[in-house]
């Protein structure tokens, strides 16, 4: 049974997650947080909150953490934020070779769905293979894989 899987921003960054139980992870440059979506505690470390939803928890780190589970089991998805005047969704499309299947306007921006090859995960929408969504708002660029499960 397949189920909703998470994936971390850049390919190399991923594959060192996968490949070592206790790895530092950093939040990756020029992005402000980092939003893991978790059943139960998928890190150690500080984390700066935690939102409580009906079915899992977002867990806001903005320091260094360590894997306590190299699989990431417990995990449902991870999301990026960046400040707008540090990221330009352009930028970030290409830094994770996205293929943009779908875009939709939102009141203060655009969230943009598409697929990143290397990804063995995803979900589907409209009989398309998801695995990155980016969402442009007033403030900031959020992305998240495959899906971001926070507000936005």
């Amino acid at each position: 049974m397949k189920s909703i899987a998470v994936y971390i921003l850049g390919i190399t960054f991923l594959s060192l997650i996968l490949m070592a139980i206790g790895m530092q992870v950093k939040v990756p440059d020029g992005a402000v947080e980092m939003q893991v979506y978790s059943r139960t505690l998928p890190f150690e470390g500080e984390y700066q909150a935690v939102d409580k939803m009906s079915n899992f928890n977002i867990y806001h780190y903005d320091k260094v953490i360590g894997i306590k589970d190299n699989r990431l089991d417990n995990t449902l998805g991870v999301a990026y934020i960046y400040p707008k005047e540090s990221a330009e969704v352009n930028e970030l499309i290409e830094k994770f070779s996205a293929k943009i299947h779908y875009t939709q306007d939102l009141e203060d921006g655009v969230t943009y769905y598409g697929y990143c090859k290397g990804y063995d995960k995803s979900v589907e929408i409209d009989n398309k293979e998801i695995n990155i969504q980016i969402v442009s708002n007033k403030d900031n660029i959020i992305v998240g894989f495959p899906l971001i499960m926070g507000s936005y």
